[in-house]
């Protein structure tokens, strides 16, 4: 379906567009992910011995690091983006908004290699965590457009479904919040440490995602 509510920019879609509208992004979180392996790269080496190659593999451990974290990040956005289920229309600021979000997604591989690169200095921890809260506001300011006053969702969906989804996003940046707080506060002390607080992500993301399910029942 597909009208016009009084000027150029209030025009609202459904129907296959929003299919159209989730492949697209689907497509994007594909393609991140892939990009998130590519800057796993050996250094170029003319018949290297074997404890040459044995040396330059575990010089590459910082970056499977980086990898393995952002990959399993870029999979809880993608499970995330699934509010899409509840989405019935789309209009042009949900077309941009969804875009914006997708940008921060497309970045990822960049962070991730600084974090591989640099997870030892603190400006690496910034931006990495930067990046993430933003994406995170991205994605819950997606989801505050579609289900305010209904506009976007299902007419009839149950406001437990609405108060569920908001909860679970918000979660999100609160989780990378709590770990960029501790990851900064650790960096003062060691550097080094710091650069592993990225893993208190999946420790804290449960707990805050718990706590948020259960406000919202």
């Amino acid at each position: 379906m597909s009208f016009l509510a009084g000027s150029e920019n209030s025009w609202i879609e459904g129907g296959s567009g929003v299919d159209r509208l989730v492949y697209f992004s689907d497509a994007v979180f594909a393609i991140a992910i892939t990009l998130l392996a590519l800057e796993i790269r050996l250094p170029e080496m003319h018949g290297p011995t074997t404890r040459e190659l044995a040396q330059a593999l575990i010089g590459l451990l910082p970056h499977f690091y980086g990898f393995t974290i952002s990959f399993w990040i870029i999979a809880v956005y993608w499970l995330a983006h699934h509010i899409f289920h509840y989405i019935r229309a789309y209009d042009r600021r949900l077309l941009v908004i969804n875009l914006l979000f997708l940008m921060w997604i497309v970045l990822m591989p960049f962070s991730a290699s600084l974090l591989g690169w640099y997870a030892s200095y603190q400006l690496a921890e910034v931006v990495y965590f930067s990046h993430l809260i933003l994406t995170s506001l991205s994605m819950a300011l997606l989801w505050w457009y579609a289900a305010s006053g209904r506009k976007l969702v299902d007419p009839d969906i149950d406001p437990i479904v609405i108060r569920y989804n908001y909860a679970s996003i918000l979660s999100l940046p609160i989780a990378f919040v709590l770990a960029f707080v501790l990851a900064i506060g650790v960096s003062f002390f060691s550097t080094a440490a710091a650069g592993y607080c990225v893993l208190l992500l999946f420790f804290v993301r449960p707990v805050t995602a718990f706590y948020a399910r259960r406000r919202s029942a």
